[in-house]
């Protein structure tokens, strides 16, 4: 007789040891990633003979299967069953440490605590239970057959003993050896591993390089090295994931774990949960009590049809037909057309909420921040961070709706197969549910891998195909058609073949999957068939099984594939969460005031800035600007011109100083009240993809038509408008690619016009167009700075020579300050620029030079001399005084501000000379005839309505050849027609070289200032009339 004294403390221990064991091992385990160890586990290099403690965990694993072969043999020799106790006890340990086994030898990083643990518990229940049985066996008597097989049992189970002491041996012995091996830097191998080599003498390898740090790990190396390959760059949605990955470790370090780092997703609760509506908070409760309804039907379709089953064969006695009406009632209810049907027309309302919550909360967000955050930022990256909130309703509902019922239909079936069926069937239920899950995380990396190649050759086809179309022009301008062929078809063969790699891997995963279900299907069937055939279940029980064995397989790859889902989820989140919890950095003081704007004046007091905090762009700069001025900022590219209108529109705030207007500080005052005052002409204006009406109204939305007529008409873009295909209904295109530079700068003046702002700020507004077009440009900014406090930045320094006191700025700092005529009277750094805006070049430096530095004479009253002609227009002057004569004007040099010499009347000394085509004639030579005295200002036709003076300057000898020069206000008749004009060198006879004449006049528009571009328009003007005498049109009033 079996002593019970003895007999349920054994059962009771075969069933325990695996479960504590296992439950030890998962909990600690889970601990240690949430608290993140195992990522500070994988910065330590402690080392261990992990390889060793492998294989003596297999020879563990290996010692439970010899115990069931034993029984098994036993039971074949003896016909003696072994309990179920027993049986399940060895499966079950054969289970758990396989589990620990396979985790050991297939992690980068090992916390070791849950593996030393539960080998210490297992030392603790193996000696117990050996004795227990020991124990019950006595009581039973003993038999040869018996005890010899009891000593093989004892003797396994004390090799076992051995062998888990000899693993903690391992462990704790070389770890402290490791520890002081660590200090032995001639231990340490100068030849790094490959990066995927994995070190049978450490735990984490050490894979380090020579010279470098021994913290760095196997992953970071992995990761480094597939990053940093040159031979396969990063597709635009790699980089995405590795920033993204980048992030979530980063933040996932600053929290400390991962409690608190899921914490910080607690910030979009009031995005999803419905915070004040009862009526989607009960839909809420209504759809949690449609999910345990479904829980419900999960568990009660199957036990009806064993019922029905069961009823037609008679057993249980009751009404097949009544059986049939419930199952079809029930599966009804499980079907789409029934609780599903209400879980989801009810989730609805709450998904859309959320939807809209989050994308209107991270609009509004991203609009608010600063514009240091949109300078760092792309685009993209925010239109894509902001469409993230859908995964994070995408993890809420896989949490809530998919992982709570499938964990309680696991549990739900483990409890009632194993009280229907015995513990062996919750065993297999249970094997079968963990070799799934640990099968499909073995195969998930893999599939990372393909899939990232597929996604890769997705987005090189992607952008293949995208360039060779939109650059198709190019494309068809160098013949290279084919070229782009064969691109593209090596990128669609590659897309194929990564498409065919991931397919593939997917159907062998689908097959190991069904293989894994099929198997443990298949053993619950043989163990239910074996009760049925023996009375201890019936028909009925058996189809229960297999039906609800088919809905096990739901939950189960539904897990299988939770922890990759939740893990993209959480990345894809984290792009969002990283925007909502950056602040802007230019916010309005609690207490600040709208701005009383009075005039206009604006003051820079030691202003400096610092864009990185390491570099001053600004430094103590200083000046003011009266109201209703203009102001020029002038200077170097980079000086930090740009930077003082952000500051002055305050997209950043000053690191010292302060700027006011009308002494009010700018901080001090709201932002929208301070950016109401000011209109902005931008050097390349952006319009969005609408109407022309709708992008000038933009500056004021409440602003009728005729107003933007109005304003288009003082930007003299009206008419322009109004030849477009639908006037102002005309759509732009994306940035306005459908209008020209010139149209889009007008049509910005023609918005700042209708908004009417009291400070203009105008950014290169005339950089990048045309002649006839600045003109246009500048005839709308007059009218727009009318009146008011204008701000200008610009390169051409003729554009702002009328602006009433120009900054000249320098490496972030003012060091020059005046008008046009007072800065250049101090032949500093503007005079500089200047200089070289006129085509003038630096003298070459002499020892004896004293001159450098002295005051600039006056322009005008410099002599010149013209050179010497012959017949034909060629020149009569010895070849070997060219070089001499550079510089000169006909060999008497001119000084010019800092040190500069002429180049004489030549625009270009390496340009060629113009030329006529007819021969030149004869003349008497004629008196010479004065040169009009040209003003400094670029204001021409004032200066030229009134009559010519004669100018003081010396009288130019000039060939017999040329006619007098005279300059001329009136251009509008061809010469035959005006007699005035018979002698202006700019309407010229066919017989008469006019070369002489276009220097002298080019000249003079140097020393006026006149930009290059119209002085070589100029020029090129007037030699077309040499060989078209008669003009089709009237010409200006001043050749340029």
């Amino acid at each position: 007789m079996t002593d019970n004294r003895y007999t349920w403390p054994l059962v009771i221990l075969h069933y325990v040891y695996p479960t504590t064991v296992f439950l030890y091992f998962a909990v600690t385990s889970s601990i240690a990633v949430c608290t993140l160890q195992t990522a500070s586990a994988a910065a330590k290099t402690i080392h261990v003979r992990r390889r060793v403690i492998v294989y003596l965990l297999i020879v563990c694993v290996l010692s439970f299967a010899v115990q069931v072969i034993v029984k098994i043999l036993e039971l074949l020799l003896f016909r003696r069953w072994p309990t179920q106790d027993t049986t399940i006890g060895l499966l079950s340990c054969i289970l758990v440490f396989g589990i620990e086994q396979n985790s050991l030898g297939d992690a980068s990083s090992v916390v070791w605590y849950p593996f030393y643990g539960s080998w210490i518990i297992a030392l603790i229940f193996e000696p117990a239970i050996s004795a227990l049985t020991i124990l019950t066996s006595q009581h039973e008597g003993l038999h040869f057959s018996r005890s010899l097989f009891m000593v093989l049992d004892a003797c396994i189970v004390l090799i076992r003993s051995m062998v888990i002491i000899g693993v903690i041996a391992t462990y704790f012995v070389w770890r402290g050896a490791g520890s002081c091996g660590d200090l032995d830097e001639e231990r340490r191998p100068l030849i790094p591993k490959k990066p995927n080599q994995r070190s049978s003498e450490g735990d984490n390898s050490a894979d380090s390089g020579y010279g470098t740090n021994t913290e760095t790990t196997n992953t970071e190396a992995t990761n480094t090295e597939t990053v940093n390959s040159p031979s396969e760059p990063e597709s635009p949605w790699e980089r995405h994931e590795r920033i993204a990955q980048e992030q979530m470790q980063k933040r996932l370090q600053s929290e400390g774990s991962w409690v608190a780092y899921v914490k910080g997703f607690l910030l979009f609760f009031p995005y999803i949960w419905p915070v004040g509506n009862r009526r989607l908070q009960l839909y809420v409760g209504l759809v949690g009590l449609c999910l345990l309804a479904g829980n419900a039907l999960n568990f009660l379709v199957p036990l009806q049809l064993g019922a029905v089953m069961d009823s037609l064969n008679g057993v249980s006695g009751k009404n097949p037909w009544t059986q049939v009406v419930v199952f079809a009632g029930l599966r009804m209810l499980a079907s789409e057309a029934g609780i599903n049907l209400l879980r989801r027309y009810l989730w609805l309302p709450v998904e859309y909420y959320s939807q809209e919550a989050l994308s209107v909360a991270a609009y509004s967000h991203v609009m608010r921040l600063s514009s240091d955050f949109h300078d760092s930022k792309s685009s993209s990256d925010l239109i894509v961070a902001i469409s993230q909130g859908g995964s994070i309703a995408n993890m809420l509902e896989s949490i809530c709706f998919q992982a709570v019922p499938s964990v309680i239909d696991l549990v739900v079936a483990f409890s009632y197969l194993s009280s229907k069926f015995g513990p062996y069937e919750g065993f297999i239920t249970v094997a079968t549910g963990i070799a799934f899950i640990q099968a499909v995380a073995l195969m998930i990396g893999d599939y990372k891998e393909r899939r990232k190649r597929m996604v890769k050759a997705y987005f090189e086809e992607h952008y293949v195909r995208q360039a060779g179309i939109q650059g198709w022009h190019t494309v068809s301008s160098f013949n290279q058609i084919a070229h782009e062929e064969n691109r593209y078809t090596a990128a669609v063969e590659a897309q194929v073949a990564a498409l065919k790699e991931i397919y593939t891997g997917y159907l062998f995963r689908q097959a190991a999957q069904y293989l894994i279900l099929l198997a443990g299907l298949l053993a619950g069937a043989f163990l239910a068939v074996y009760q049925v055939t023996n009375g201890q279940a019936t028909a009925g029980d058996f189809v229960m099984l297999l039906t609800y064995w088919g809905q096990l397989s739901s939950p189960l790859r539904f897990f299988a594939g939770l922890g990759r889902s939740l893990s993209s989820d959480l990345v894809q989140a984290e792009r969002l969460l990283e925007v909502m919890l950056t602040e802007p950095t230019i916010v309005d003081k609690p207490n600040a005031k709208a701005l009383n704007l009075k005039g206009g004046r604006i003051d820079f007091r030691n202003v400096s800035f610092s864009y990185d905090k390491k570099k001053d762009i600004l430094k103590g700069v200083k000046l003011s600007v009266p109201p209703g001025t203009t102001a020029a900022f002038v200077g170097a590219t980079g000086a930090g011109k740009s930077t003082i209108l952000k500051l002055l529109d305050r997209f950043y705030d000053v690191t010292g100083g302060s700027i006011q207007i009308d002494g009010q500080d700018i901080r001090d005052v709201t932002l929208a009240s301070l950016r109401q005052c000011i209109g902005m002409v931008p050097q390349s204006p952006i319009l969005f993809d609408d109407t022309v009406m709708n992008n000038i109204r933009y500056a004021r939305l409440n602003a009728s038509d005729e107003e933007v007529y109005s304003a288009c008409k003082a930007a003299a873009m009206h008419d322009q408008i109004m030849g477009f295909t639908e006037g102002y209904k005309t759509r732009v295109g994306e940035r306005g690619v459908k209008l020209s530079g010139g149209e889009l700068q007008r049509i910005a003046i023609a918005r700042a016009i209708l908004k009417q702002p009291e400070i203009v700020l105008l950014d290169e507004a005339t950089s990048a167009v045309d002649t006839d077009t600045e003109q246009k440009i500048q005839e709308g900014l007059q009218t727009l700075c009318k009146g008011r406090t204008t701000l200008i930045i610009a390169h051409r320094l003729s554009t702002v020579m009328n602006a009433d006191v120009i900054f000249v700025v320098s490496e972030g700092q003012v060091v020059e300050h005046g008008s046009h005529e007072q800065l250049l009277a101090k032949e500093g750094k503007y005079a500089e620029l200047w200089s070289k805006q006129i085509f003038l070049r630096p003298k070459e430096p002499k020892a004896d030079d004293k001159s450098t530095g002295e005051a600039a004479p006056d322009p005008t009253s410099q002599a010149m001399q013209t050179e010497g002609f012959t017949n034909g227009g060629t020149t009569t002057q010895d070849p070997k005084t060219n070089g001499e004569a550079k510089g000169r004007v006909d060999g008497q040099v001119t000084s010019t501000p800092n040190g500069h010499e002429r180049e004489g009347s030549r625009l270009n000394p390496g340009a060629p000379e113009f030329t006529p085509r007819s021969a030149v004639t004869p003349k008497p030579k004629p008196k010479p005839g004065p040169i009009a005295e040209l003003p400094l200002k670029r204001d021409w036709a004032e200066d030229m309505e009134g009559e010519v003076s004669s100018s003081p300057n010396q009288i130019v000898t000039v060939d017999s050849r040329v006619p007098p020069v005279e300059s001329t206000d009136h251009f509008d008749q061809p010469p035959e027609a005006s007699p005035k004009n018979q002698n202006n060198p700019i309407y010229v006879r066919p017989h008469v070289d006019h070369r002489h004449a276009l220097r002298l006049e080019a000249g003079a528009a140097i020393e006026a200032g006149v930009s290059a571009v119209d002085i070589v328009d100029a020029v090129a003007d007037a030699m077309a009339q040499v060989h078209d005498p008669q003009p089709t049109k009237a010409r200006p009033e001043k050749f340029w």
